[in-house]
């Protein structure tokens, strides 16, 4: 697992600078009428979801997890 600490990117931004990865991330800024991500900053991104999910032991506020590609079919993923 990489960890890195950065400026705030826009989900878009976060798809094109770390594609098919886990990512935490923190701070997160989201649309009250459609509850989507809007923006945050990613702390922590991995090709594993159990490596992302282990750093919600470290979180003190708001964050999500989001994955930024497509999931393969026939696989299970509870978001």
């Amino acid at each position: 697992m990489s960890i890195e600490i950065g400026e705030r990117l826009t989900l878009d931004e976060m798809t094109d600078q770390y594609p098919d990865q886990w990512l935490f991330i923190v701070d997160p800024e989201i649309n009250n009428e459609t509850s989507e991500l809007i923006s945050g900053i990613v702390t922590a991104r991995s090709d594993l979801r159990d490596n992302v999910y282990s750093e919600l032991s470290t979180l003190k506020g708001g964050a999500v997890i989001r994955y930024t590609g497509e999931i393969p079919k026939g696989r299970l993923c509870l978001l």
